[in-house]
């Protein structure tokens, strides 16, 4: 029998392999540390997203509140416009004023010299409000409120008229014409907030008649809203005194700088998520209500920055 040496086959084949492994690619690299840590918390975050979803999924009712306002419950969704036209009237006559003096009161420091920018402004606002004037009869408006609507029509028209012409004004006239209509501005909004209540009210009772008590008792309330008028905020006012106080932050939640329903929803599967895992790792439903690091940060703070006394010897 002829022999066969394989001796050419072993020096061959890892030139070989290499050949094609190099074809390919080259081989696996090893994951570094990053890519090992950053797999590991990828893998974490899509398994809590997970929990998340399937948390959601179990969501008893809620009531949304932004725009409009929204009951989802029993896999329905019923909406409903709680912003009276009086309300809407009101509002846009006290807007007149917050455009006024919102715009000029950026050039104080040199009013004739930014003439050239508010003053296209101030035309057009001007035109809108001699356009209004005329209609404020048609708006169904009680005689307070048409008296007060004219009142702040007539004095910051005459305000406008006097700055256009003089391509100037001073901070203490500007001021001066804040303060004339800033009893109409108020009382407005007294009126306006009465209107909306009333109407808010009759949705959110008339749904609350057709729940079950145990249903009311766990319904969860999302008040849309931005960060400036937080503190006093009437539509959470509203659910805050219909609640009571305990609900606030637990069942009454405020979204700031939320402004449509996802967000709502996302919202809520997050505090669902995170209140369940804070109950069951710290014994404390809220715990994770506050950044993670505050406890830690805090003490450390102190004793950095000297807060902590000296030690007793």
């Amino acid at each position: 029998m002829i022999g066969f040496s394989t001796a050419p086959f072993r020096v061959a084949f890892p030139l070989l392999l290499g050949l094609f492994l190099l074809l390919l690619g080259g081989p696996a690299h090893a994951l570094s540390n990053e890519e090992q840590l950053k797999a590991l918390n990828d893998t974490a975050r899509a398994a809590y997203a997970a929990g998340k979803a399937e948390t959601l999924s179990h969501r008893g009712p809620i009531i949304i509140v932004g725009s409009d306002i929204v009951l989802m419950a029993n896999g329905s969704e019923t909406r409903a416009n709680y912003t009276p036209d009086s309300y809407t009237s009101l509002k846009t006559m006290s807007h007149i004023a917050l455009g006024t003096v919102g715009l000029l009161q950026a050039y104080l420091d040199d009013p004739a010299g930014g003439a050239s920018k508010w003053r296209p402004y101030l035309e057009k606002l001007e035109v809108q409000t001699k356009a209004v004037e005329p209609i404020l009869d048609t708006l169904g408006l009680g005689d307070d409120a048409l008296a007060r609507d004219r009142f702040i029509v007539q004095h910051l028209l005459a305000f406008m008229d006097s700055v256009l012409q003089k391509g100037s004004y001073t901070r203490e006239e500007l001021t001066a014409a804040g303060h004339e209509v800033a009893p109409f501005l108020l009382a407005n909004a007294a009126a306006a907030a009465r209107d909306q209540i009333d109407l808010l009210d009759s949705i959110v009772q008339k749904w609350r008649a057709g729940m079950t008590p145990d249903e009311w008792n766990n319904i969860r309330v999302f008040v849309l809203g931005p960060r400036m008028p937080r503190n006093g905020y009437l539509q959470f006012n509203y659910f805050r005194f219909l609640m009571g106080d305990d609900a606030v932050d637990k069942r009454l939640i405020y979204g700031e700088n939320i402004f449509d329903d996802d967000g709502a929803i996302a919202l809520l599967g997050t505090i669902l998520t995170d209140r369940s895992i804070a109950a069951i790792v710290f014994d404390d439903e809220m715990r994770m209500d506050r950044d993670f690091l505050a406890d830690g940060a805090q003490a450390y703070l102190m004793e950095r920055f000297g807060k902590l006394g000296k030690a007793t010897p």
